[in-house]
């Protein structure tokens, strides 16, 4: 059994897994298409204070469901701009634009930048897994951060 990955299975990987995110991630009915993705331990540590900072954040792969799909007045669409790999280290960063639209009206709410970091692991069945997402954003007015990043609802 493999315990590692190439940088080219990584890449096309993470390329796999925004595109899956883009399409099921958000909704209850499909958010269980990421399991493919995300360990069950998931932890999701965000680095910024709206969210309560990386003590704060989900444990859990079932947590973190419930908060990507705990705004369904809104929807975020990810556009990959770079991968950065380390294959040895199993790390992947990826530099991406987050375009949040209103579900009712499909009309841009805000866009902004993401530096997600992605600590990964291959599981007992041999499958890539992100075992640990370190969540960073761009800065914006803290009452575009609050609007949008899901805290004012309560995650």
């Amino acid at each position: 059994m493999r315990r590692t990955a190439t940088y080219d299975e990584i890449v096309q990987w993470m390329k796999d897994y925004f595109s899956t995110y883009n399409l099921y991630a958000q909704d209850a009915a499909t958010v269980h298409r990421m399991d493919e993705y995300f360990a069950p331990d998931l932890r999701f540590m965000p680095y910024m204070s709206v969210f309560g900072g990386p003590e704060a954040g989900h444990s859990t792969s079932e947590d973190f469901y419930r908060m990507l799909t705990s705004h369904p007045d809104d929807y975020e669409k990810f556009e990959v701009l770079d991968i950065f790999v380390d294959e040895q280290r199993m790390v992947a960063v990826a530099f991406l634009i987050a375009r949040i639209f209103s579900t009712k009206t499909d009309k841009l709410l805000v866009q902004k930048h993401y530096l997600p970091l992605y600590e990964l692991i291959v599981d007992d069945g041999d499958k890539l897994k992100i075992k640990t997402v370190r969540f960073f954003w761009e800065a914006s007015p803290p009452e575009v951060d609050a609007r949008y990043s899901g805290a004012a609802k309560g995650n």
